[in-house]
Formats: structure tokens, C-alpha cells, sequence
């Protein structure tokens, strides 16, 4: 098999313990792989999605700027629901944040600014940005995003800050081997 196939069947992952920010690097490094396997081709042969959650997005979202000066085409997607775990939605937001004490000692420590526009960071460097809250929204985001096969792409998709996580079918999914 070749490397251009291996690369596309492989998905890195934090693995059990769900280590919050890696998924940039890791987009990173696989972006170089495939640019330096595919230098003659154009657009590549394969293409290096990041999907993330907004608060894993935060701990690494600048290394966007090693993305542009090393011109990686990566596709980011943040899934962000305002939060670490999940977030609040903006009317609660402004309950919350209203007394004189601010945000500081009334939000819960979980709740990040709602709906936070992650995309316009993108943007500063060149590339193109889309904020999503549809499913039409996003189809659109998507199909652009794809289509710019030279160019790094975030999509900014607002879930549902209150919604839960799917109960895992699979024990090897939530527990360490350790």
C-alpha cells in the first residue's frame, strides 16, 4: 500500500483520556506529511481535517499562524457549544454576567463567551472563516471549504450548549488500560 493510502485511512485521536488541544498539532504534523508526499501534485491527493471542541480549539487555536507560514491547507472544525463539557447559551450568559461581580464569580467555570466567532482568527491570516448555525449553513461552509484546496479553512458550528454527551456504547471508549 502506499503512503498516499495510509494517509488517508489514518485518524489520530487523544485516545482514552481525551487530552484537550493536541488536535491542531496533530493536524500539523499530517498536513506536512501529506504536503511533502504530495508536493507535486496540485491540489494534494489528500486533504487533513481537524475537528474540535471550542475549549480545545482555545488551548492551541494560534498555532493557525505556523499553519499559514508553512501554507497548509488544513479544514478546521470547532464544534463549539460555549463551554468545557458544555457551555450556556447567550440569555443565559447575560443572567449570569449582570450583577456588579461580572462573569468572574457568577458563570460556572465550565462556560466559555457564547458564541464566540473562532472563525474570524482564521481570517486575520488569510484564510477563510464561516460561522454555522444551520445545517444549510453548514453544507455551505463545507463544500467552500473543500473547494479551496491551497488555503486553511475554519468552520465555526454552534451546538447546543446543554446538550449531553452520547453515552458510549463500547467500555474500551471511557476507561483506561493503565
Amino acid at each position: 500500500m502506499n503512503m498516499i493510502n495510509v494517509i488517508n485511512l489514518c485518524r489520530l485521536d487523544a485516545g482514552t483520556f481525551g487530552t484537550m488541544g493536541v488536535g491542531l498539532g496533530f493536524a500539523i504534523a499530517a498536513a506536512i506529511l501529506v504536503k511533502y508526499k504530495d508536493e507535486k501534485l496540485d491540489p494534494p491527493a489528500s486533504r487533513v481535517v481537524c475537528i474540535q471542541g471550542d475549549s480545545a480549539f482555545g488551548f492551541s487555536g494560534m498555532e493557525l499562524e505556523t499553519v499559514f507560514r508553512h501554507k497548509l491547507p488544513i479544514v478546521f472544525i470547532i464544534l463549539n457549544n460555549n463551554g468545557i463539557y458544555n457551555g450556556v447559551d447567550e440569555e443565559s450568559w447575560k443572567d449570569l454576567t449582570s450583577s456588579s461581580e461580572g462573569a468572574a464569580t457568577s458563570a460556572p467555570p465550565t462556560a466559555l463567551l457564547p458564541s464566540a466567532r473562532y472563525e474570524k482568527i482564521i481570517e486575520a491570516f488569510g484564510g477563510s472563516g464561516y460561522f454555522v448555525k444551520t445545517p444549510q449553513e453548514l453544507n455551505f461552509a463545507l463544500k467552500n471549504a473543500f473547494e479551496k484546496t491551497n488555503e486553511a479553512s475554519l468552520i465555526n458550528v454552534m451546538i447546543d450548549p446543554f446538550s449531553q454527551r452520547k453515552q458510549q456504547e463500547f467500555a474500551w471508549l471511557t476507561r483506561s488500560n493503565l
